[in-house]
């Protein structure tokens, strides 16, 4: 997580200044805690998770919810990073988990029959895994919003309701 917010200027990101307090994000995104990178031990990890990987163990992504959502996005960039390709990282972000859970017949992949949750990118994270952050439109349970209002788009058009901090 530090790494991120050392590489990265969190406290930029529009879309999670849409749905989070520019206070709680300032809190932890500008006054950043800076490091060597040789101490951020993550890409050693990641190298390791890669070769287990390659000997066929499940990997599956794990982000615990840090900075709303970005930390999932940290995760993939991660698996990237100790040489995972982006479809490979991608599959532990979805399919896999998905197996892992017992799940993979009704999540995971585009399949007929199965549940309607996915996200639409607006560029191809297999080109650039670092695209995987620009969500377009989101899908739950059949129902299409855009990713940045949060406004319903189909199967009906609704206005996004307020967030408690607006």
């Amino acid at each position: 997580e530090y790494y991120w917010y050392q590489h990265t200027n969190v406290y930029d990101n529009e879309r999670l200044l849409a749905f989070v307090p520019r206070e709680r994000v300032d809190a932890r995104a500008r006054r950043r805690t800076m490091a060597p990178e040789e101490e951020y031990n993550h890409i050693r990890t990641a190298r390791v998770v890669k070769d287990l990987n390659d000997a066929g163990v499940s990997i599956q992504l794990g982000a615990h919810g840090q900075r709303e959502g970005l930390a999932a996005h940290w995760e993939l960039w991660m698996f990237e990073q100790g040489g995972m390709t982006p479809l490979e990282a991608l599959r532990a972000g979805t399919i896999n988990g998905a197996r892992y859970l017992g799940l993979d017949g009704d999540l995971g992949s585009l399949v007929p029959g199965k549940l309607a949750d996915l996200i639409v990118l607006e560029k191809d994270p297999l080109e650039n895994l670092r695209d995987s952050e620009h969500v377009e439109m989101t899908m739950l349970n059949g129902r299409l919003y855009d990713a940045r209002t949060l406004e319903e788009l189909a199967p009906e058009q609704r206005p996004a309701g307020k967030l408690w901090f607006q």
